[in-house]
């Protein structure tokens, strides 16, 4: 029998809606059966948020045999204060340690994680930068890529959680065409697309207008395209920022090399909201997330949208049955 491939999904700060949307998703992903999916986390929490106590509790180094099972995370003591708190970002990092040492033990597994707070982390104690930065460092990866993959466009960050001031002076064309190989290397790889097309965008307002508004464009962006046409890479750029997702979504290109943060999640959070998928590029396993965040306000109220996590368990369940031949 063809063996399906598993979803481990840390289900994110137990204060915020990771547990409801991961047990939400898990649900309807039984209907689906296009993986097995192995929740991480408290099971005090994730049985307020609804698991089935039907669900088979599994070891870390045990096989799921079932279509939903629970890895439990120790820990029952109180969460603390309102969030963001320190109990919250403690039990998030363990139910993350927890999954990513499972995932790491077998080619068919990927993991999906729900969101924590960067605060709730740094509270706890432990030096935190985010989900992509805290995996790549466990996987050795030296440069891992975010990436958006919503129903119509692929979008890239070149730079994430940096602030605007720092982008212009960030990338030189070497670092930028070494993020262009991690891209294009893994949408063939992963996504099986021969020769991805990657469309930069400009660093400045109408991608610098002839050196008018700003020389890196020219000088980093453009030279970044030379550089990759040598290579044999599918480059073309820079191209003015806001003209160019509509030609995206037209297929011009197979994915949007953004060059900081808003620039390219403006437009996945108003028009894909929901059904985005955070996807990290360049590590040795599929990893991928919600497009959303905690959502405090309205945890523990059962009306948290499940959506993101649903297309994020979906997608990691194709990639990994690419990643075992499937």
């Amino acid at each position: 029998m063809k063996r399906l491939p598993e979803c481990c999904v840390s289900t994110g700060d137990p204060q915020g809606i990771g547990p409801e949307v991961s047990v939400k998703a898990a649900r309807a992903a039984v209907a689906e059966g296009v993986a097995r999916i192995v929740l991480v986390g408290r099971e005090d929490v994730l049985a307020r948020a609804g698991a089935d106590p039907a669900w088979p509790r599994i070891a870390s180094g045990e096989e799921a045999s079932a279509p939903v099972s629970v890895l439990p995370v120790a820990g029952a003591e109180p969460l603390g204060a309102a969030p963001p708190a320190a109990g919250g970002g403690t039990a998030a990092i363990d139910a993350l340690d927890a999954a990513l040492e499972r995932v790491r033990a077998a080619s068919h597994r990927a993991l999906v994680t729900a969101p924590v707070s960067k605060k709730a982390v740094t509270l706890s104690g432990r030096p935190f930068d985010g989900h992509t930065g805290y995996i790549a460092r466990v996987c050795g990866a030296p440069l891992p890529v975010m990436l958006f993959e919503t129903p119509t466009f692929r979008v890239a960050l070149a730079t994430v959680h940096v602030p605007l001031r720092s982008v212009a002076g960030f990338h030189t064309p070497a670092s930028l065409l070494a993020l262009c190989r991690v891209v294009s290397g893994d949408l063939e790889r992963r996504f099986g697309i021969v020769r991805p097309r990657l469309a930069l965008l400009g660093i400045n307002p109408h991608a610098g207008e002839a050196g008018l508004l700003g020389h890196e464009d020219a000088d980093v962006v453009a030279a970044t395209v030379t550089l990759g046409a040598a290579e044999g890479l599918a480059l073309s750029g820079p191209h003015p920022a806001d003209t160019w997702f509509r030609p995206g979504f037209e297929g011009a290109a197979d994915c949007v090399i953004a060059m900081y943060h808003d620039q390219g999640l403006l437009p996945v959070k108003c028009l894909a909201f929901g059904s985005a998928v955070n996807v990290t590029l360049g590590l040795p396993i599929v990893r991928t997330s919600v497009d959303h965040g905690t959502a405090f306000d309205i945890a523990g109220k059962g009306l948290a949208d499940a959506g993101s996590m649903a297309e994020a368990l979906r997608l990691a369940a194709r990639l990994a049955a690419r990643s075992v031949g499937g």
